[in-house]
């Protein structure tokens, strides 16, 4: 995956991962008696599922920029 690529990818994943936990927050709190609008416990899996997609591809993107050189010398220095 491109840098590029892997950077959209980055932030479609953080408005994903921020609308189900607010989606989460909603369907976690209803009355007594009533059943959520969504199963809080898919919302969960697919919230975990987001989280660590988000965490490997950071990892790739900062081992990216770790190994990139820049006028022969490395991009942290």
């Amino acid at each position: 995956m491109k840098l590029a690529a892997a950077l959209m990818r980055r932030a479609e994943l953080q408005t994903q991962i921020n609308e189900l936990q607010t989606r989460l927050n909603n369907n976690a709190r209803v009355q007594e008696g009533e059943k959520p609008a969504e199963a809080p416990t898919d919302l969960l899996a697919s919230l975990d599922a987001a989280i660590a997609e988000l965490d490997t591809l950071v990892t790739q993107i900062n081992l990216t920029n770790a190994q990139t050189v820049s006028e022969g010398k490395p991009s942290r220095s």
